[in-house]
Formats: C-alpha cells, sequence, structure tokens
C-alpha cells in the first residue's frame, strides 16, 4: 500500500521539478541575454559613459603679451603669484592661528577665526583663498609645516606692473570678470576667476592681450584600475590637449625715460595732468594724470580699506585728466581766436585796441588782468590781452569762425586715442545757444539764447568750450608742425610672444590744416615772445637752455567749492592754470600741454612745469645721441690683441 500510495504521488514530484527547472532557466536565461545586452550589445557605449566619469580637462592658461615702451623697456608683464588656500571642513583653529602667525606680515587684512568661519559657513568643503600674493619665503614656510593640515599654496598668474603708478591711467588695470559677465562672455572663453582689462590699454587691447586658452584632458586612475590600460585617445573624440597661445605684445609710443621726467616735473601738484607729443609724427611720448594709483593694487585683491580711499579721495585719483575730464581752455585758446582773425580778415596785424581793463556790454562789465593799454594782435598774444579778444569777440558771426576753426584743429570730438572713455569736448556755436535756449524754455528755465557775451567769453577760451589736455598739446602739434594735425597714436606696433612683427601702426595724418603758411609763422613768433619776451605771461618761467614758445592760461572756476564741497575750500576757488606749447621754439620736437587743477595763474603754476619738462627732455635727447656717437664712433683701444687679418705696419 504504502509503495502503491508512492508511485501515486512521482508525478506530481516529477511535474514540480520541471517547473522548477524551468524558472530556473528562465531566470538564467534573462540573466544571460541581459548579460549580452550589456556586455555585447552595448558595451561599447556603457564603457564610454564608465571612462567619462573618470575624465577630466585641465584648462591651460595664456601667457598675458606685454607692455612695452618704444625702446623694449616693459611696462606691465605677468609674474607667478602665490596665494595661500584652504579648505574650512579641515582647518583646525589651532592650524589657522599659526597660519596667521606666518601671515603677520602679509599687506591683506586677515579676519580672526570667528570671523573666518563666519565667511566660510556655507562653503565648508570648497578651497577658499585666504592671503594672496604671499613672499616666497612664506610659501616655503607653509608648505613644510601646514601643507598636511588643510593649507596649501596655489601659484596663478599675476600682472605686474614693475614701474608702479607710472602712467598707470593709460596702462590701465586688471580685474576679475564677475558672475553677469562670465555669463556674456562665455563664448569668448572667458570663466570664473579670469581677469580683464579694465581702464587704459590694458582695456581696448584686451582682445589681443589675453591669448587663447588652452586644454589637457587626462584620466583619473580609479581604484583596480592599471591607468596603463586606458588611452585617454580612445575614449574622447577629437584632440586631448591644446596648447594655450600667448597674448600678444604691445609696443607703445610711451618713452618710459619721457614719461618718468614729466611726472617728476608734475610730482608737487595735487591735481594735474600732462601730455607730450611728438611733433613730427603725432605719437604720444608721456601722459600723466595727478593723483595717480598703483595698478599692481588695483589688480589684486582690494582690500575695503584701499577701496575706501581710493574711491573717497575728492582728487579722484581713478580718473584720466588727460582724456577723460574737460576743462575751459582758458587763453590757450586765444590762438584759435588770433588765427580766426587773420584767416577770416577780420583783423590785420596793425589794428590796435585800447585796453582799460575791461569792456563794457551792457549793463556787464568783461574784465582784463590789468590795463595793456594799446596792444596789437601780436601785443595780445604775448601779453594775454582779454580786451583785445573781446573786442574780436563783438564782430558779427564770430562765434560760428571760432567753432569752425576749433573743429579743423581736432577740438570737439574725440582725438582717436580710444582708451578711459575719451571725452570730445565741446566748441559752442550760435546755433547750439540758440537750440539751448528753446530747450530751457521749454522747461520754463528762463531765456538764455545767444548773447554777445558768450562770443566775448568764447574768444578768451571760457564760456562753454571744453577740451583735454591731450586736444590742445595736439593743436599746438600742429601750430609748430605747418599746420599737420596729426591722428595721435599709443600704439606703435604688435609683437608676437617670440618678437616676430605683426603690425605696425605708422604716424597718421588726420588732416592738413587750411591755414596760411604766414599766419601760423606770426602764431609761432608770438608764442615764442609769450615766454621770452618781457611782456610776456610765461616769461618768468623761460629756460636758458631751450627756446619754448607756448600760451598760458587761467581758466575760471567761478566760486564753485568743488565737487559738492569735497575739495578744501581755498584750493578749489583758484583758477586752472593751463601752458600749451612746443620745444625748441626754432626746431619743434615735442608739444605739450599741463593743465594743473585749482592750480591758479598759468603763467606762475603750468608754464614753469612745462618749462622743466622741455629742459629736461632735450638734456635726454642729447645724452641719447651722445651715447649713439659714442657707441658708433668708439676710441681705439691700447688694450687687447689684434685681430687675425689685422695688418702692423
Amino acid at each position: 500500500m504504502e509503495i502503491a500510495g508512492q508511485n501515486a504521488e512521482l508525478p506530481e514530484i516529477r511535474r514540480r521539478t520541471r517547473l522548477f527547472a524551468l524558472l530556473v532557466l528562465l531566470v538564467f536565461g534573462g540573466l544571460a541575454a541581459r548579460l549580452f545586452y550589456l556586455q555585447v550589445l552595448e558595451g561599447d557605449a556603457f564603457y564610454r559613459v564608465t571612462a567619462d566619469s573618470v575624465i577630466r580637462t585641465e584648462v591651460l592658461p595664456a601667457v598675458r603679451g606685454e607692455l612695452r615702451d618704444r625702446r623694449g623697456r616693459v611696462l606691465a608683464t605677468t609674474r607667478p603669484s602665490y596665494n595661500v588656500q584652504v579648505v574650512p571642513s579641515r582647518l583646525e583653529e589651532v592650524t589657522y592661528r599659526q597660519l596667521l602667525g606666518y601671515l603677520a606680515d602679509h599687506d591683506e587684512e586677515l579676519p580672526d577665526w570667528e570671523t573666518f568661519r563666519e565667511r566660510v559657513a556655507e562653503r565648508l568643503d570648497r578651497p577658499f583663498v585666504l592671503a594672496t600674493d604671499v613672499s616666497r619665503e612664506t610659501m616655503s614656510q607653509l608648505e613644510t609645516s601646514l601643507e598636511s593640515r588643510g593649507v596649501s599654496v596655489m601659484t596663478e598668474a599675476r600682472r605686474h606692473y614693475p614701474h608702479g603708478p607710472l602712467a598707470a591711467h593709460t596702462l590701465g588695470y586688471l580685474n576679475e570678470v564677475s558672475a553677469e559677465e562670465v555669463r556674456t562672455l562665455k563664448e569668448e572663453g572667458y570663466r570664473p576667476g579670469d581677469l580683464v582689462g579694465r581702464t587704459g590699454i590694458e582695456k581696448q587691447w584686451e582682445p589681443y592681450l589675453r591669448g587663447r586658452k588652452g586644454f589637457r584632458k587626462y584620466v583619473v586612475p580609479r581604484r583596480g584600475v592599471d591607468p596603463a590600460d586606458i588611452r585617454i585617445e580612445d575614449l574622447v573624440e577629437g584632440p586631448t590637449q591644446v596648447d594655450s597661445v600667448p597674448g600678444e605684445h604691445l609696443v607703445l609710443t610711451i618713452d618710459l625715460d619721457v614719461q618718468k621726467l614729466v611726472e617728476r616735473a608734475l610730482a608737487a601738484q595735487r591735481a594735474a595732468a600732462a601730455v607730450v607729443v611728438e611733433v613730427d609724427t603725432g605719437r604720444i611720448l608721456a601722459m600723466v594724470s595727478r593723483p595717480g594709483f598703483d595698478p599692481n593694487v588695483m589688480s589684486g585683491r582690494l582690500s575695503a580699506e584701499a577701496a575706501g580711499r581710493l574711491f573717497n579721495d575728492p582728487f579722484r585719483p581713478l580718473r584720466d585728466r588727460t582724456l577723460s575730464d574737460t576743462f575751459n581752455p582758458g587763453s590757450t585758446f586765444k590762438v584759435i581766436s588770433a588765427l580766426t582773425a587773420l584767416e577770416d580778415g577780420i583783423l590785420t596785424t596793425e589794428d590796435r585796441t585800447k585796453c582799460n581793463r575791461f569792456v563794457q556790454v551792457g549793463r556787464r562789465r568783461f574784465h582784463c588782468t590789468k590795463a595793456h593799454s594799446v596792444v596789437n594782435l601780436m601785443q595780445a598774444v604775448l601779453q594775454s590781452c582779454n580786451v583785445y579778444f573781446y573786442e574780436l569777440g563783438m564782430h558779427p558771426g564770430i562765434m560760428d569762425r571760432l567753432a569752425r576753426h576749433a573743429t579743423e584743429f581736432g577740438l570737439g570730438v574725440p582725438s582717436g586715442l580710444g582708451i578711459n572713455g575719451e571725452q570730445a569736448g565741446f566748441v559752442p556755436s550760435e546755433q547750439w545757444h540758440r537750440e539751448r535756449e528753446a530747450a530751457l524754455n521749454a522747461q520754463a528755465v528762463g531765456p538764455q539764447g545767444f548773447m554777445i557775451g558768450h562770443a566775448l567769453n568764447t574768444a578768451i577760451g571760457e564760456g562753454a568750450t571744453r577740451v583735454t589736455p591731450t586736444q590742445m598739446a595736439l593743436v599746438y602739434a600742429a601750430i609748430a608742425k605747418d599746420g599737420t594735425l596729426w591722428l595721435p597714436q599709443i600704439i606703435e606696433r604688435i609683437e608676437s610672444a617670440d618678437g616676430k612683427v605683426l603690425e605696425e601702426f605708422p604716424p597718421r595724418v588726420r588732416r592738413q590744416l587750411t591755414v596760411r603758411p604766414e599766419t601760423l609763422a606770426l602764431l609761432r613768433k608770438a608764442l615764442v615772445g609769450v615766454v621770452n619776451d618781457p611782456k610776456g605771461t610765461a616769461y618768468r618761467a623761460r629756460s636758458p637752455r631751450v627756446l619754448v614758445a607756448g600760451k598760458t592760461g587761467t581758466a575760471q572756476v567761478g566760486t564753485s567749492r568743488g565737487r559738492a564741497g569735497e575739495l578744501p575750500p581755498l584750493y578749489a576757488r583758484l583758477d586752472h592754470a593751463w601752458f600749451a606749447g612746443f620745444a625748441p621754439a626754432d626746431a619743434p620736437k615735442i608739444a605739450f600741454a599741463v593743465l594743473v587743477e585749482h592750480g591758479g595763474h598759468g603763467g606762475d603754476v603750468a608754464a614753469p612745469v612745462a618749462s622743466q619738462i622741455a629742459e629736461r627732455y632735450m638734456d635726454l635727447v642729447a645724452e641719447r645721441e651722445h651715447a649713439e656717437t659714442a657707441a658708433s664712433d668708439p676710441k681705439p683701444s691700447l688694450v687687447g690683441r689684434a685681430g687675425p687679418s689685422a695688418k702692423v705696419p
């Protein structure tokens, strides 16, 4: 009975066994199919995904091009900078205090432990740059003592201006791109942490200077993977490495020696500007704006204290007075007025005016500096007689004539240098005054319009006329160069990193002025008298060694207390002192304009600076000529031996 029972269960056991075997077969079959799919059909794709997860791309930064003076001397370059970086989550308080001890002599203000922890509270695991540009000695100390405790030293390229504040406004400075700029400049290759030119040549010529970044792709070895078994070329499409391309070097027209001598000549002035132009080319040899700033500081991490000093300084050290500010030209404009009178046949050199110290127009008196008695045009320029030019200003239509000649000399439009938001200045006309009247009446401000007083003020360089020192230097260069108005240049050529000349910029004439040679000759003679005639307004600034020609100017600033009362009241009430001219007067090499803001009388303050510049420049020329002569014609040496081909008589 028992055997019969067992036999009866066998079919059921066999059925279950077959079902179980089938189930096992299905499971392993599915696994096999999945394995075949992953390893054979999609193997390459999954291998690539896996490989991608360990591929890294290293950006290879480009070295920024240098700025050099016209003799090849470096004005801006790039050097390594050592920055202290910490990982907050790994940094203990005792280590941080030790770190502050190592950085005790560092210029940057570093936070205490509590302040530091507050700053990094939301970024504990991300590296934090604590101090920039530490010394090599500090770097070595940190690397040997604290490197394993969350402190590391990173090296980066840093812009360096070896002459500090010299020519700072012209050269400009860099700083880091903002988050907004990264979004807009991403297509041009800018990334967070990159530097970009902010002012001056650094900004204007940024595309040439910055170069092009490269990259290198590499595989990070993973646990259990032999890096020798992985070829990066098999894992990525396209190149695995592209070298960076260094930026191009710019050779400027600036002459370092001339720049230095102009800086020294202006060193005693609190706010001033000077521009020196080469008469034969229109190239800028020097541009100085005071007060200045150190672009090394501006290109690094600017502390709140340093930023406060710079941005709150009432003398505005970041403002480029050579290009970005405009001023009344004062009597330096009288050369335009005199030229207008002669060229348009309004006055002759024989016409005379009696100066009793003022001119009465209606109920208003227009004053002169003193009673000059009877003067002609030559004497009016030489002595800067306002009354003579007031009489000229009463001639019908004179405003538009002055505007036409001033514009031909390049006033009222940018010179073309293109840096630092160059201002155009302004030359008023009768039409401008009428339009201004209409606008003011529309605003119920009151009637203005064109009045004869506007023409009188314009004739002596006051009123609405505004110029930059750069423009005035070019005006006087044109007078010295027989009416050739140059397009000013600040870049002489572009060179590749290996010294190959890529592009040169020869001098370019902006226009040849339609002024008669005899008119220009007369003006030059009058300008020589301004400095060298005992009655000239700059006679006390004459040089015993260099024949300087030029015109003084004392531009009124009224009773203004200056920029919102920020300047010292007595200082702010002083007029702006001008002198514009050229030297040597008999064979001009340089033209210049000097402006001393709130300096007082041009003959007392600006003219001596200009004479000093002319003297030192001619000394420099003589030294160089002497050195070149000595180099080309060395004296025979009695020491040494004769060469193989030398014959002894």
